[in-house]
C-alpha cells in the first residue's frame, strides 16, 4: 500500500515530537503492508514551516530512516489548510505539492462551512489537482459536494480509521456512501503519534466489501499515479 497522508516527520507539526516516535511509526506502517509514505506536515495556524525548512527536515529524516534499516520509501508534501489569501499563496508557490507533482493535499475547517467546490474550481483553473483531505470529517460534507468536487477535477481522500476504527458513526456512514457511489480516490492513514495505524484492516475491509480492484485502486494505484506525477 501507499500512504498519501501521514504526519510522521518529527518536530514540524502535531504529528510527532521526536525522532524515536517517528521511526516507530514507520516500522508500524511497514508492518501494516505500507511500502511508500508521503509525509504531509500541516500548514496551518502555528504550523508554518517554510518549504526550505521542511525539505531540510525531510532530508535529515530520510538519513535517520536509512540508519535504522527501514526500507519504506518516503516522499514529501504538505496538508494545506485553506484560509483567506490562499489564492495568492498558491500562485506564489508558497506550498509544497505532493511528491513534486501538481497535486496538492488541502483541508478545511471541520465545523465552519466552507465552499469547498469553489476552492477546487479556483485551484483547478490554475492547473493544480486538489486532493481534499479526510472529506468525511467535515460536518457539512455530503454526497452532492463530493460529486461536484470530482466533476471540477478534484480528488477525494478518506481516512482508514473512518472505515474500521472507533471514530464517529457519521464518519463511517458518509465514508460508506462515498464508496457505494464510487467517489473515493484515496484511503490514507492520516497517522499521528498516538493514533492506531489500521491501513491493513481497512484494506481487507474494502477488498471484501467493495472488491479487490477497488481496494488496489484506493490504497495503491491512484496514489502511485500521484507519486509519478
Amino acid at each position: 500500500m501507499i500512504d498519501l497522508h501521514a504526519h510522521v516527520l518529527p518536530l514540524v507539526d502535531d504529528g510527532s515530537n521526536n525522532l524515536t516516535d517517528s521511526l516507530k511509526m514507520l516500522i508500524e506502517a511497514e508492518a501494516q503492508g505500507v511500502t511508500d509514505i508521503v509525509l504531509t506536515p500541516h500548514r496551518r495556524r502555528k504550523f508554518c514551516k517554510s518549504k526550505e525548512e521542511l525539505n531540510k527536515a525531510f532530508e535529515s529524516f530520510c538519513l535517520e530512516k536509512e540508519k535504522a534499516g527501514i526500507s519504506i520509501n518516503l516522499y514529501l508534501g504538505q496538508e494545506i489548510y485553506i484560509s483567506n489569501g490562499y489564492k495568492k499563496l498558491f500562485t506564489n508557490g508558497e506550498f509544497l505539492p505532493l511528491c513534486d507533482s501538481n497535486y496538492f493535499l488541502i483541508e478545511f475547517d471541520f465545523v465552519e462551512e466552507t465552499d469547498v467546490s469553489e476552492v477546487v474550481y479556483v485551484l483547478a483553473k490554475q492547473g493544480f489537482v486538489p486532493v481534499v483531505a479526510h472529506f468525511e470529517r467535515y460536518s457539512y460534507a455530503n454526497i452532492d459536494m463530493a460529486r461536484e468536487i470530482k466533476a471540477l477535477g478534484g480528488l477525494i481522500q478518506v481516512n482508514a480509521q473512518s472505515l474500521v476504527g472507533k471514530g464517529k458513526f457519521k464518519f463511517r456512514k458518509l465514508t460508506s456512501k462515498l464508496f457505494k457511489e464510487g467517489l473515493v480516490d484515496i484511503v490514507a492513514s492520516d497517522i499521528h503519534c498516538g493514533r492506531v495505524n489500521c491501513m491493513k484492516k481497512a484494506y481487507t475491509f474494502v477488498s471484501k466489501k467493495y472488491g479487490k480492484q477497488i481496494a488496489e485502486d484506493v490504497f495503491k494505484l491512484n496514489a502511485k499515479k500521484i507519486i509519478e506525477g
